[in-house]
């Protein structure tokens, strides 16, 4: 009877571990999620007083998240210099904007100030919400700032404050123009508060 019962044992410890087996394949399927999609984009921003550019990979793991990194430098006629690098998790996937786009992340800046010869460097958050306008060529007003407090400021800066408003267009797929407006401040109480930049600018962004 034993003898009998051998069999049908192996053949259900066979089953099962296929089971299991295919379970964990499924599984873990599930958990990588879809494959990500990267893009490449590149951004120039102009003024009469400064040049701007930015490089940056955006990858977008799921239908509404997308991951941003990159860095870039800024030079303007104080002869200023500013570097950048960047991590933010966003909504705007694609490339496209949505109805209402948030963004949030963080900021590594370091400073050459010229006139207060200082060197100064800063890890700061913010964010930024971008709200689509439909229209036949695809618009966009976004609204960007961060802020590094004195804890994460160094030398004889007190903090640094950055605020945007920009209006983007989509001339073609993958190809923005934008018009806006910033400020971005070294505050400090050794020395005359800095602005590395105040005013309008124009740019376009590019993505490959």
């Amino acid at each position: 009877m034993l003898e009998r019962l051998v069999p049908v044992r192996r053949s259900l410890r066979i089953i099962l571990s296929r089971r299991l087996l295919a379970t964990g394949v499924v599984t873990a399927a599930l958990l990588a999620g879809p494959p990500a999609v990267q893009a490449t984009e590149l951004e120039i921003a102009l003024s009469d007083e400064m040049v701007e550019g930015l490089v940056s990979t955006h990858t977008t793991r799921t239908g509404n998240q997308g991951v941003q990194f990159g860095g870039g430098a800024l030079y303007n006629d104080d002869r200023d210099l500013l570097g950048t690098l960047f991590l933010q998790v966003t909504n705007r996937v694609d490339n496209r904007w949505q109805p209402v786009t948030f963004g949030v992340g963080t900021r590594v800046w370091g400073v050459s100030l010229d006139d207060a010869d200082d060197n100064v460097f800063a890890l700061a958050i913010g964010g930024s919400v971008g709200i689509g306008i439909p229209a036949q060529i695809p618009l966009a007003l976004v609204f960007q700032g961060h802020v590094s407090p004195n804890i994460t400021t160094s030398s004889d800066a007190d903090r640094i404050t950055e605020g945007m408003v920009r209006l983007e267009a989509e001339i073609i797929r993958g190809a923005h123009a934008f018009l806006g407006y910033r400020q971005f401040k070294v505050h400090s109480d050794e020395y005359r508060d800095v602005k590395i930049d105040d005013g309008f600018h124009v740019g376009i962004r590019l993505r490959f």
